[in-house]
């Protein structure tokens, strides 16, 4: 936890240093910095993501209900990282763009999970 907020701090002095002179290079930095938290925040889910795959070893025939369950946190951590880049990089519609494709994927992927609901729905009437 340190070490990513001094990381954030360094790349945030960084960027307000750059930003006077070279905005450009004030950007790259803060995607920079970005790039480098979130590869730090993909190494410590690994550790979650095996856990939960223990869960899904007791949880048997419902195994896959925590395998969408890890897709769905992937994609709606994916879209807002991509968002807010977008947003700290003054492109918001872009921003806008991705927020809408993430609840569009996190629907698609849910889709299955209602099928289910609707056909208990069915054997209970």
């Amino acid at each position: 936890m340190f070490q990513v907020c001094m990381l954030t701090i360094a790349g945030l002095f960084t960027a307000i240093i750059l930003k006077k002179d070279k905005p450009m290079y004030a950007t790259l930095a803060v995607v920079f910095t970005s790039i480098l938290i979130a590869l730090r925040v993909l190494m410590i889910l690994e550790n979650a993501i095996n856990e939960l795959e223990g869960f899904g070893e007791l949880i048997g025939k419902n195994a896959s209900y925590i395998e969408l369950l890890l897709k769905l946190i992937g994609i709606t951590y994916l879209c807002e990282f991509a968002s807010s880049l977008c947003k700290d990089s003054g492109y918001g519609t872009l921003s806008n763009h991705i927020e809408l494709l993430g609840k569009v994927m996190v629907m698609l992927a849910g889709l299955p999970v209602m099928k289910v609901i609707f056909s208990m729905i069915e054997e209970i009437m």
